[in-house]
């Protein structure tokens, strides 16, 4: 028999005491007491009457489940007093479908048609507030710790989401007072080697924060500043060891890697919006040059005047989020792309 079964046990046999104990009170009641001299005496069956009324009135008490303490370990919880137990106290759910509450918490004021503002709340643990309508204000769930370290919300996940924070149109998060946010960076220096969630956003070991962007790419912020950045000397990033030899569509080229004199990082970041390009070429003709992942805009950037003469032209060249783009050559002969620099 568990716990319940047993206080309900108990409930229906001090109920049947209750019952037994107002028969006899009526039928002590129906008899009349002796009277000797003129006056009443105290008799056994008065103060059996008596005792009766004392022990209805603690069963009734009991009955009604009212048990004027605190609950000890173990025992029945009573509402409005302070319970201390040394052990947790665990509410399983039933499993039932839909899933619901299986312990919530309500302010008086609150109404049940103010989650549909939101998203869904069927959570087990419910802390249900009003601040509507001049109403003080009302926290769903308060957590307090104290120390410096403490935590005074904690949400705990191996795979999934810690903690959420959601609102139809208000704030999701606030970090209120001091204002604070803290992040761990992750264990690698440089673009966060997973692919990003949207909109998520991280900071690399040395602090270096990165955000996603619409290609499913990561970009990198930059922390100082975030504007044009020139390098002291050139950096390769296409020879002309494969000049187009007809029009066509070339790339994607790479402007974040160095192909020449060796293979290494460009200094270009993922995520710069241009590169700061010189290009060269010994023949006449038109190129346009456009970020990867795009359409070809059909619009020249650029027109060559003089055929077998140097045509050197400096400019800015569009990047996709992982720093890469495309040239379409027109009856041109593209020798090399040399990144100088890179805008953010």
């Amino acid at each position: 028999m568990n716990r319940t079964e047993e206080l309900e046990d108990q409930v229906r046999r001090l109920t049947s005491t209750v019952d037994e104990m107002k028969a006899r009170m009526t039928r002590l009641e129906s008899a009349e007491p002796d009277i000797q001299n003129g006056s009443k005496r105290s008799s056994r069956r008065g103060f059996l009457r008596l005792g009766a009324a004392a022990a209805l009135g603690s069963l009734g008490w009991a009955a009604a489940k009212a048990i004027p303490a605190a609950a000890a370990t173990g025992g029945p919880t009573l509402l409005g007093t302070a319970n201390a137990a040394e052990n947790p106290t665990t509410i399983a759910a039933d499993g039932l479908t839909p899933p619901v509450q299986v312990l919530a918490a309500m302010d008086s004021t609150f109404s049940s048609a103010a989650l549909g503002t939101a998203g869904g709340f069927t959570g087990t643990l419910q802390g249900l507030g009003s601040g509507a309508a001049g109403n003080p204000i009302v926290e769903g769930v308060d957590g307090w710790a104290q120390g410096t370290r403490a935590f005074g919300v904690y949400g705990l996940t191996d795979s999934g989401t810690g903690v959420v924070g959601e609102s139809a149109t208000g704030i999701g998060l606030y970090a209120r007072r001091s204002g604070r946010i803290r992040q761990d960076g992750l264990t690698t220096a440089g673009t966060p080697p997973y692919p990003p969630n949207d909109f998520e956003f991280v900071r690399d070991l040395n602090g270096v924060p990165y955000v996603s962007v619409a290609a499913g790419a990561w970009k990198q912020v930059a922390t100082t500043d975030q504007g044009f950045h020139i390098f002291p000397n050139p950096r390769r990033v296409y020879n002309g060891f494969a000049q187009p030899t007809a029009p066509g569509t070339y790339g994607p080229v790479d402007a974040t890697t160095q192909v020449y004199p060796t293979v290494a990082a460009s200094g270009v970041p993922a995520g710069a919006k241009a590169a700061f390009c010189a290009v060269q070429s010994y023949s006449a003709g038109v190129l346009t040059i456009y970020p990867d992942l795009t359409s070809d805009p059909l619009i020249a950037n650029w027109a060559g005047t003089t055929d077998g003469v140097l045509n050197l032209f400096y400019m800015f060249v569009p990047l996709s989020p992982a720093g890469k783009f495309l040239f379409h050559a027109y009856f041109t002969g593209i020798r090399v792309f040399d990144v100088w620099g890179y805008l953010m």
